[in-house]
């Protein structure tokens, strides 16, 4: 239904274009982000009692040719020349606020969120989309030119009396990098309002463990509430992706399904198998984790549904040569057991043996397994298929072709199914890796 937002704020107009879809502004806006201070130039000299708190819609006026520092954070931003829907003008630091963003830097994925009407709730019923930045550098070096670049993106959602909220989907300074891979709109809490939902991955100067976060936002009495924060990057050790990698998630109405492969220093095990302990470093006992968040309405976000379920995996040969258990992780070692290749058996445990060949170090994964005849010894990793896990796959190729070193492994999968409501088929989400 076509309607028009009957605007407070004096510098913004509402008009459609045939499909009734986009919303233009008339002049170039911002939101503040924090508590900010208006200054009658372009410089902290002149002291001023003039603040705004966060989500006060700005017009821009003009900015700085410049950016300047801020003693501080030891960053520079430019100035802003403000005006405020009650006819106020001054000057802004722009760490402070978020200016709205020139179509070109839009990323692909939320183009759709750019100058769009949404319906929401709590005084954001009608409402407009559209895409912000802080833009400045940090401040390393005494020639401008060799410092890096400093910036925030946000997705801003603002309402017919000129007030905002804000969602931080994006960052890149000195100290790491944050990119959006998911961007979704979802009612799943069936109150016909949508919550946001996204995933992203950052990475920090130091290290490139791709840290991956899943986080869903809801208006609440007015304001923008975070209702789950999942991280769903899995650890072999403290800085070493595991080689399950991420956790999986998968998202229906009013419930949220992780599950992964865990893989767990030994002596931390829970579940009731014997393994024959190698070495604390190159081993790790496995366990297959899953727990469901359900909507919680009177808490007004997602909580844990049940504690978390810690079970065996099961695997099956695939190999077409004869597979037995073996006593040692080994080819020489003593055979315990023929596998029969129909027959599922326990993975208890991930041992990495580590040789030399042709001078080269080289890595050759085990995993010790019990039989359905109760044996237990150790196999080759890579005659093993994962049974009854979207992990499998990704397991599966880790294991034909392990990398030496963990900093290696990478995946383009996202491990994020999000199913449509009302119609209960999946959605891709396969939306920029």
């Amino acid at each position: 239904m076509k309607f028009r937002f009957l605007w407070m704020v004096f510098f913004l107009a509402v008009s459609f274009n045939a499909k009734g879809s986009d919303l233009i502004f008339k002049s170039r806006v911002a939101t503040v982000l924090n508590t900010v201070t208006m200054y009658p130039d372009s410089n902290y000299f002149d002291q001023s009692n003039t603040r705004f708190t966060e989500g006060v819609l700005l017009e821009i006026l003009e900015e700085s040719a410049l950016e300047h520092l801020d003693d501080a954070q030891n960053q520079k931003f430019k100035w802003y020349r403000v005006r405020t829907k009650t006819g106020e003008e001054g000057w802004i630091f722009g760490d402070g606020i978020a200016v709205i963003l020139n179509e070109e830097k839009i990323n692909p994925l939320l183009k759709s969120y750019h100058k769009e009407k949404i319906e929401l709730n709590n005084g954001f019923e009608k409402s407009v989309t559209w895409i912000a930045a802080v833009e400045g550098r940090d401040n390393l070096h005494d020639n401008d030119f060799l410092n890096p670049t400093y910036h925030e993106y946000y997705l801003v959602i603002t309402n017919e009396h000129g007030q905002s909220v804000h969602i931080n989907y994006e960052s890149q300074s000195a100290m790491g990098r944050t990119e959006l891979n998911v961007m979704q709109m979802k009612d799943l809490t069936n109150d016909g309002t949508p919550e946001f939902l996204l995933q992203t991955k950052s990475f920090t100067s130091s290290s490139e463990l791709e840290n991956r976060l899943f986080e869903i936002f809801s208006i609440q009495s007015g304001t923008l509430q975070k209702v789950l924060d999942e991280r769903m990057t899995l650890t072999y050790d403290d800085d070493l992706i595991s080689p399950a990698m991420f956790k999986s998630i998968e998202v229906s109405p009013q419930s949220i399904r992780v599950e992964f492969v865990d893989y767990v220093k030994c002596k931390r095990f829970s579940l009731p198998y014997k393994y024959d302990s190698q070495s604390q470093t190159q081993e790790r006992c496995l366990e297959f984790v899953t727990y469901t968040y359900a909507w919680d309405k009177r808490k007004k976000r997602f909580e844990q549904f049940y504690k978390e379920n810690r079970n065996a995996l099961k695997g099956v040969i695939v190999s077409k040569s004869k597979i037995f258990l073996k006593s040692e992780p080994s080819f020489l070692s003593e055979k315990v057991e023929e596998l029969n290749p129909n027959i599922p058996f326990v993975i208890i445990k991930h041992f990495e043996k580590i040789f030399m060949q042709n001078g080269v170090k080289k890595i050759s994964p085990y995993l010790y397994v019990q039989s359905a005849n109760g044996n237990r010894g150790y196999i080759r990793g890579k005659t093993v298929r994962f049974l009854n896990t979207e992990h499998a796959d990704l397991l599966k190729t880790y294991y034909q072709k392990p990398p030496l070193s963990k900093t290696e492994l990478k995946t383009n999968q996202k491990f994020l199914k999000i199913v449509s409501v009302g119609r209960g088929m999946e959605e891709s989400v396969q939306a920029g890796n």
